[in-house]
């Protein structure tokens, strides 16, 4: 090979290499907040990724969407806020370090670099002066700061409640993090246990977020709408008040159709909850203790699919039906969730397809 034929040679390192210098220099892609600046604003936020490694396809693929609409709003003229950041607390950080038997903050910061340059090297549209680490204390002061001012105003409360449980991994999992019963992760047997948790009133808010969904609809999928009115979970109705018998105090179930009382034909309790332990007969204890055994390998999605075949126990007493005096059967079951209203419920078969098919 000549010399010439050396200097016409397509080098595509080099020549990524000059123009990443170029741009990197030139600082493309900053967001200005002059002022001044009247250009149209656009804020473009892409999922931040976890820093449990170096960036795969699938991030290339998700983050190429974005990189793309920037870039578009870029050549409109907008003024374009492009951050990015990396979401770095949590399990899979964690877990990555200690299988690599590394203090969690060194192995996160250093793949955060790692994927920093990756990034870099297909020249992502971001705004980098905008960069952030949700484990920089910089950072997570103000999610303290925002937590404090919810529990100030009464928004931030703590109560016991159910959560997906891995023993191995001894941490709680979201019900999407749990496949067919089992961890995600590390292939163990999710339980469902009782901790205490704190929560956000979002109940406070239920019908200024159903109300702000109005515009959306017809620009959003109407799934995805769907998706976040029944997130959000607000229902109308009425407590209705059922004596049980052999139990002093009567049991207030929530209905949404108290217009169907007379149509109540059994009543039912969540599993999982301390009101069934509580109803359960002697001779039916072991019985609902095998049950419950399997309910707690289910998550909360599985439990309420409508296609799913619902199961349950008979607890060994009777509900009185308050408009009629009617005796009926109490159960114990799987498609009612002890964090829905009293964790109790009137089934009403004639007009409840759950209640239907759990009759049937």
């Amino acid at each position: 090979m000549t010399a010439a034929d050396n200097a016409d040679r397509y080098d595509p390192r080099a020549i990524q290499e000059k123009w990443q210098r170029r741009w990197d220099a030139m600082d493309l892609f900053r967001a200005s907040d002059d002022p001044a600046d009247l250009r149209p604003r656009t804020y473009l936020l892409d999922m931040f990724p976890y820093p449990s490694g170096d960036l795969h396809m699938g991030h290339a693929e998700a983050y190429a969407l974005g990189d793309a609409m920037a870039r578009y709003f870029f050549q409109r003229g907008h003024n374009v806020l492009h951050p990015i950041g990396w979401d770095a607390f949590g399990l899979p950080a964690e877990n990555a370090a200690i299988r690599n038997n590394t203090h969690p903050a060194d192995w996160t910061y250093k793949n955060i670099d790692t994927q920093a340059a990756s990034f870099r090297q297909y020249a992502v549209s971001f705004d980098w002066s905008r960069r952030l680490q949700t484990c920089d204390p910089d950072y997570y002061r103000w999610t303290q700061w925002l937590f404090l001012r919810f529990y100030e105003r009464g928004l931030a409360y703590r109560k016991d409640g159910y959560v997906n449980w891995c023993p191995v991994d001894q941490t709680v999992l979201a019900n999407e993090q749990v496949i067919a019963g089992k961890c995600e992760r590390c292939g163990a047997e999710v339980i469902r246990r009782v901790l205490t948790q704190w929560y956000f009133k979002i109940t406070e808010y239920a019908e200024r977020l159903l109300d702000d969904m109005t515009p959306l609809v017809g620009k959003w999928p109407e799934r995805v709408l769907l998706m976040q009115r029944n997130w959000i979970g607000r229902s109308e109705g009425a407590e209705v008040t059922f004596e049980i018998e052999g139990r002093p105090e009567p049991v207030t179930v929530f209905t949404t159709r108290p217009d169907t009382l007379y149509g109540a034909t059994f009543f039912v309790v969540a599993a999982d909850s301390p009101l069934a332990d509580e109803l359960c007969a002697p001779s039916k204890r072991s019985a609902l203790v095998s049950y419950l055994a399997e309910v707690r390998k289910l998550t909360d999605i599985e439990r309420q699919a409508a296609d799913r075949d619902k199961t349950g126990v008979f607890l060994g007493r009777h509900a009185i039906n308050p408009v009629n005096g009617e005796r009926i059967p109490v159960w114990a079951a799987d498609y009612v969730l002890p964090d829905y209203g009293t964790g109790a419920i009137m089934a009403v078969p004639a007009h409840d397809q759950r209640d239907l098919d759990f009759a049937r």
